[in-house]
């Protein structure tokens, strides 16, 4: 099968791959990276495909964005799908709201929902605290849990 290599890569370009794919928190902007890094290498596109873990159409198609458009081209694009309940004003009060009250699950759901007008979940209010990287302890997963039963 034809391969389809990187033509050209600068020494900044090099430089910003190796940063994206070392350090990147998005996992496919780093399988990317190192992608288009491996192809500058002139390692095939099956092995590249291989190592990445993907399909052999996948590489080709990230060699092809990345020729046309960049780094830009190795981000994932806006996806559709629901909006979200809250606004990140609103999500900002309910994560200042949940750290206030960290062992009262069902009083931070009850002040959420009387302070933004809008109900929340218990699994809601998890995923923002994650999100923030306020949730620290088993103990109050183990408490949102129990109070999105309720």
């Amino acid at each position: 099968m034809p391969n389809k290599f990187v033509r050209n890569l600068s020494a900044e370009e090099i430089i910003r791959l190796e940063q994206l794919w070392q350090t990147s928190d998005n996992f496919r902007l780093r399988n990317r990276s190192q992608a288009i890094l491996l192809s500058f290498q002139k390692v095939s596109m099956d092995e590249i495909a291989k190592i990445c873990q993907v399909g052999r159409d996948a590489v080709s198609r990230w060699i092809k964005k990345w020729e046309t458009t960049g780094e830009a081209g190795l981000k994932d694009e806006p996806k559709s799908g629901r909006r979200p309940r809250l606004s990140e004003a609103e999500e900002k009060t309910a994560v200042e709201l949940a750290s206030q009250m960290p062992n009262s699950p069902g009083r931070q759901l009850a002040e959420i929902a009387r302070q933004t007008g809008k109900p929340v979940s218990g699994g809601m209010l998890k995923r923002m605290l994650k999100k923030t990287s306020l949730e620290t302890s088993q103990k109050s997963k183990s408490q949102a849990i129990r109070s999105a039963r309720v």
